[in-house]
């Protein structure tokens, strides 16, 4: 009687397994990704061409596809210039993007315009601009930054701060402190 049951469940399996579809399952949500041909190598990613770069912090809610790191030169000291280096990393193709710069009261802009417009940007790309600070106060300064990308007939725009930590001029420290 054994025999029968363990028979009878193993038909009824294979039966069960016969009436399923005999079209392939489908891949589980695998996107295709670029190919690079035989041969070609791929350049550094924005990634590896901002290393070791600081991210600046976004003010405000904006989600506009777009990213700035920045350098500085040396330790901010107020009285001395300082140069930023900073790189615009767009997410999107944008045609124009544009970037605008602005010191807080501690800081003045030296010789760099205040407004860098930038044809045909896309994304995987990096954009520098170097720019030239003051400091005027010392504690902390903020330069401010406006992305503005626009595509799709319309523009969108997020606003960045890149915070200075300024140390007070060497005249200024006592000589005790020194």
């Amino acid at each position: 009687m054994k025999k029968g049951r363990i028979v009878l469940l193993c038909a009824v399996a294979l039966l069960a397994a016969c009436h399923g579809d005999a079209s392939p399952a489908p891949e589980a949500g695998v996107t295709p990704q670029s190919k690079i041909p035989l041969g070609m190598k791929r350049g550094p990613s924005p990634d590896e061409l901002t290393a070791g770069m600081v991210e600046a912090a976004t003010i405000g809610k904006s989600t506009v596809p777009v990213g700035v790191k920045f350098d500085v030169s040396a330790r901010p000291v107020v009285g001395q210039p300082l140069t930023i280096i900073l790189a615009v990393l767009p997410k999107i193709i944008a045609d124009p993007a544009t970037l605008q710069l602005a010191g807080g009261e501690g800081l003045t802009l030296a010789g760099a315009p205040v407004r860098v417009e930038m044809t045909e940007v896309e994304p995987a790309q990096v954009y520098r601009q170097t720019v030239s600070v003051t400091p005027t106060v010392a504690g902390v300064q903020l330069l401010e930054l406006s992305v503005s990308l626009k595509h799709d007939d319309m523009t969108e725009t997020r606003v960045f701060a890149v915070p200075l930590i300024v140390a007070p001029s060497v005249e200024a420290v006592p000589v005790a402190n020194r």
